[in-house]
């Protein structure tokens, strides 16, 4: 078997991640199971500045990924990891984070930075979909529809650094040259039936050349998850090709039997969940989520985040002391936080059920 990026580049130095696990499994935050899991696991640490990035290893001087290559290949579906940004809701020492404000154009995503130059951000979320999103990105029918004119690779973000940052732009371009070499790129849909398409109005959409990854001239290659009645209904509009493939759980939708098949029918081993937060916490419920990278922004200001008070509690993404650590994001240990300005990037790990992920 060929040599993943993550084995040729990086490594696996564990004695500080290992006296971490200790610490928390002593203090009884974590149980020896989550212990055992977490330590067979491993991380994955990428340096930059060993691979010639020196303008991002200025910015990232480490790159981690919260499992080991010899993990990931041991799982029967690909490694999964989510990107947002929160924008803290509150200007003191408040440490609860929104991830969208409702109402607002793209739901309020782009005022989180506060309408300002978050190259932390647009780093952040270019390194990760080059990382973890270079080759498959995984993405609700309702977000495919929501985006339909925008095709969401690591440069929607890298291109904002073009003009303020060229040279670490340009280190950006050598990292997804080294990633993804072939440019293949796959972006998997979850439709879960017919009444999905029919919903969504996806075929019309597709005749009327609305969907950008739908047209074969932007290089993108589309997988559709569906059931039985989902593609009978769909598959003779919009027919298998080249470039658009479908994966038919059964009668009845079983994602995780469609994770499964994406592994093994296409060798996924890692994908970007960029389906949202419902269906990202959906599939983090099933268990198959093992990692969210997230840039947590300041306070944007009042005119933006006016009061927590007017918060939608559907909106939080983030609360201090949730975290199985103590940290940021319930359900989570937080393995890496790194300060970019006033910005910070932070890597957080699910723990998995091994029986369940591995073969």
């Amino acid at each position: 078997m060929a040599l993943t990026f993550f084995e040729k580049f990086s490594e696996h130095n564990l004695v500080d991640y290992k006296e971490g696990l200790s610490t928390l499994v002593n203090n009884g935050r974590i149980t020896e199971y989550q212990y055992c899991h977490f330590l067979n696991r491993g991380i994955t640490v990428i340096m930059p500045g060993k691979l010639g990035l020196d303008h991002l290893s200025k910015f990232l001087p480490s790159i981690v990924v919260a499992s080991s290559p010899r993990y990931i290949a041991k799982m029967k579906i690909p490694y999964q990891a989510t990107s947002f940004v929160g924008a803290k809701t509150h200007p003191g020492s408040d440490d609860t984070y929104v991830y969208k404000l409702p109402g607002k154009p793209a739901g309020g995503v782009p005022l989180l930075t506060g309408n300002r130059d978050a190259v932390g951000d647009n780093l952040f979320a270019s390194i990760h979909r080059i990382l973890l999103g270079s080759k498959g990105v995984l993405v609700s029918a309702s977000n495919l529809m929501i985006n339909k004119s925008q095709i969401w690779d690591w440069q929607f973000f890298g291109k904002r650094l073009k003009t303020s940052q060229p040279k670490l732009y340009s280190d950006l371009i050598e990292l997804d040259k080294k990633i993804n070499p072939s440019n293949t790129r796959y972006q998997i849909v979850i439709a879960r039936s017919k009444a999905t398409f029919k919903r969504l109005k996806i075929i019309y959409n597709f005749d009327k050349k609305q969907i950008s990854v739908l047209d074969p001239k932007n290089g993108v290659k589309v997988i559709f998850v569906t059931n039985e009645e989902g593609y009978e209904y769909v598959g003779q509009k919009i027919t298998p090709s080249e470039t658009i493939d479908y994966i038919v759980t059964g009668e009845k939708f079983n994602i995780f039997k469609g994770l499964v098949m994406l592994k093994k029918l296409y060798g996924f081993e890692v994908l970007l969940n960029d389906g949202g937060r419902q269906m990202s916490n959906g599939l983090r419920d099933l268990g198959t989520v093992a990692e969210e990278r997230i840039t947590l922004e300041p306070y944007p200001g009042p005119r933006i985040i006016p009061s927590l008070e007017k918060i939608d509690p559907t909106s939080i993404l983030a609360v201090g002391g949730t975290g199985i650590d103590g940290g940021e994001i319930e359900g989570t240990i937080r393995i890496n936080s790194i300060s970019i300005g006033d910005e910070r990037a932070n890597v957080y790990a699910y723990p998995l059920d091994d029986k369940k992920v591995l073969f």
